[in-house]
């Protein structure tokens, strides 16, 4: 009978299951670096993270939490759980409504130049007025929601363009455009600051020709210390190191080649930071190969060689080499 109660209980909660629109997917990589300089330093170290994503859905409102489970080190401060995103997609009659903590990504509008970051209770209205999206987004800071830092939004597509504007009151407009033109993708925005001298631009092109993907990118500051983007998804070397800018780069410039060779894509990207007015250009590049395996998981290989940025005109810049070797896979 007690077998009979326990095979009834576990089918009710595997049918419950089933009829539950929950997914669970994620992803997880190993890196090991080893690391070098002119300078004489020398070290290798590796890193381990998984990423889980949690979905559930009904009817017209989705739950979304994902976790970044992380060891980047033997001190405790190293490791942990990371509730990255926490929030619910729902609709209000025409009105699609997006709260609670997330981030905006590097391909979302400003992202190469701002670093998108988490917002927390940040609320997201938007709709469809004839062929444009419009939207409203405020977030909450201190514990208090300021709708003077609450930004408009607006996008639609004009004769193939997308283009798109963010309105932040007393901070900042964002615009930009990204399209195709006779087989030339590009993508440019521009963030005009309300402070003097603190504007950025963005825009990358890139092509196809014969069996090379080519493409070139560039961002340039009004200042240093303005873009704030620390995870880029284009540039090998970044103007920002952990959400503050470097003091002495106000751009960034590089040529991205790729090829895919009998299932391996190789990479080549190789450009320059450059300084203001007292700071040398650095120089960079990076090698890398990258291949799935037949076990599911992927191998990315690369090199990176580059000079030292913030040194000063005249002054002797060091070279540092990274080789490292990431092993992910996605389910």
């Amino acid at each position: 009978m007690k077998k009979q109660i326990i095979a009834a209980a576990v089918a009710t909660s595997v049918s419950a299951i089933a009829m539950a629109d929950i997914s669970i997917s994620g992803n997880a990589n190993y890196e090991y670096f080893a690391k070098e300089d002119t300078a004489g330093f020398k070290t290798n170290y590796g890193d381990t993270e998984v990423n889980l994503f949690v979905k559930g859905k009904t009817g017209d409102t989705t739950v979304v939490a994902n976790f970044e489970i992380d060891e980047a080190g033997t001190a405790a401060a190293d490791t942990g759980i990371d509730v990255e995103d926490l929030y619910i997609q729902s609709k209000i009659g025409d009105i699609d409504v997006k709260a609670g903590d997330f981030a905006s990504g590097t391909t979302a509008l400003g992202g190469e130049i701002d670093n998108g970051s988490r917002a927390v209770n940040k609320v997201s209205l938007s709709t469809k007025v004839g062929p444009a999206t419009v939207g409203y987004h405020v977030s909450e800071s201190g514990g208090v929601y300021n709708t003077d830092g609450a930004a408009i939004t607006a996008s639609m597509n004009i004769a193939g363009v997308d283009v798109s504007i963010k309105e932040q009151s007393d901070s900042y407009t964002l615009m930009g455009a990204k399209g195709s033109i006779a087989g030339v993708n590009y993508r440019i925005e521009n963030w005009d600051s309300d402070t003097a001298a603190s504007d950025v631009l963005f825009y990358e092109v890139g092509t196809k020709a014969g069996g090379l993907n080519l493409s070139y990118a560039a961002i340039d500051a009004d200042a240093a210390s303005l873009v704030t983007e620390d995870d880029s998804s284009i540039f090998a070397q970044e103007m920002a190191s952990s959400g503050a800018g470097k003091a002495g780069v106000d751009g960034v410039n590089q040529i991205t080649v790729s090829t895919d060779v009998d299932g391996t894509t190789l990479t080549l990207k190789a450009g320059e930071l450059t300084g203001i007015a007292t700071k040398q250009d650095a120089a960079f590049y990076q090698i890398a190969a990258k291949r799935k395996l037949a076990s599911g998981a992927t191998i990315n290989v690369s090199y990176d060689d580059y000079e030292t940025h913030d040194i000063t005109t005249g002054s002797t810049m060091t070279d540092t080499q990274v080789f490292e070797i990431d092993l992910s896979v996605a389910f």
